[in-house]
């Protein structure tokens, strides 16, 4: 399967790649590490029917800036509270795996966004 995500958004002197798929209520994936968006592709489609899906690749990983430097849970969920700002999501609910869930965790309690709870 051809992976490529059609977006990139520039925050402090990184670039990340994000996507987003479908319409309704707002999804955000976020992936582990070592790993990419690419590992959460298959959730993308069934996820998609009813909701407008987004994911990234953290940076360090898959297709965002890959340039020495620190990827920290420190740096992941200051990407992470820029990116909700950008699409301007203010309650998406939230899937995050391993290395994403604790970044998904450090955003709402110390960026302060919320997420939706079910």
């Amino acid at each position: 399967m051809d992976w490529n995500l059609r977006n990139h958004f520039d925050v402090d002197g990184r670039t990340v790649a994000w996507d987003c798929w479908g319409r309704g209520a707002p999804v955000v994936l976020l992936h582990g590490t070592p790993w990419s968006s690419f590992t959460l592709r298959r959730l993308i489609g069934g996820l998609a029917a009813d909701h407008e899906v987004y994911t990234f690749d953290l940076p360090g990983y898959g297709q965002s800036d890959q340039q020495p430097g620190d990827v920290s849970l420190e740096v992941q969920n200051g990407v992470f509270a820029a990116l909700l700002d950008h699409w301007g999501l203010d309650r998406p609910s939230v899937v995050g795996h391993d290395f994403g869930g604790a970044t998904a965790l450090r955003t709402l309690l110390l960026n302060e966004r919320t997420v939706a709870w079910s």
